[in-house]
């Protein structure tokens, strides 16, 4: 019988795994589905913490269980929720992550992470301020299960249909949160984006893993996020 047969309180809730505390240097995050296969994650999240990408690293994994390094602290969304970060500091915090990832270039003979043909940098292709811990140290980018080789473009990309369907989902519901300013300050900080059309398909392959409300607008995100991308100024 091993630590995580019997792991501790559940500390969050995602869209595919549930994280559960161990001790207070390790959490397990378990995948909800046995099957689901966890080397893409764990060869990506190695990748990007050898090359200084601020992430917790990998201790250990055995079937659907990571067993990571425990960062205590609340998501960039929290705070910015909670008004304890303002929302263009958590923009360009969210961009400056892109360009830490982005200056990782692929090694010589690397093969296990899937590979796009128009660029060879590390893509996280979710990062977004839900998948960011603002913990004391710095930033922590988080879940890397979409990882691959490709265009920093299209990684910008894809954070900007999130947080265009974001955008659209909810603007009249948040008060604490203008989410189309949210979208607009990220643009005015990240890297150029690029493959649009294909950020919103890759998204739509992924709408079992979506609210329902965020997914309904993925037909009017790529309209959103041009418009606030060709502005002037941007």
């Amino acid at each position: 019988m091993t630590t995580c047969d019997h792991p501790g309180a559940l500390l969050a809730t995602g869209a595919t795994a549930l994280v559960y505390e161990l001790d207070d240097r390790r959490v397990l995050r378990r995948y909800r589905d046995e099957r689901r296969p966890v080397g893409r994650l764990v060869t990506a999240t190695d990748i990007a913490w050898s090359a200084g990408v601020p992430t917790p690293r990998v201790l250990a994994s055995h079937g659907p269980d990571l067993i990571l390094e425990r960062v205590d602290a609340p998501t960039m969304l929290a705070e910015m929720t909670a008004r304890r970060l303002s929302m263009d500091t958590a923009m360009r915090l969210l961009a400056d992550l892109h360009r830490v990832t982005h200056a990782v270039r692929r090694p010589d003979g690397e093969k296990e992470l899937p590979s796009h043909a128009d660029g060879d940098r590390l893509l996280h292709l979710d990062l977004h301020p839900n998948n960011v811990l603002m913990a004391p140290a710095g930033p922590q980018l988080i879940d890397w299960e979409n990882a691959c080789w490709g265009p920093p473009g299209l990684d910008v990309a894809v954070t900007s249909v999130i947080l265009a369907c974001y955008a659209l989902a909810y603007r009249t519901e948040d008060d604490a949160l203008d989410a189309t300013d949210l979208l607009d300050a990220f643009l005015g900080s990240a890297e150029p984006l690029t493959h649009l059309p294909e950020a919103v398909e890759f998204r739509r392959d992924r709408v079992d893993f979506m609210p329902a409300a965020e997914a309904a607008q993925l037909d009017n995100a790529a309209g959103l996020v041009r418009y606030l991308a060709d502005r002037p100024g941007q």
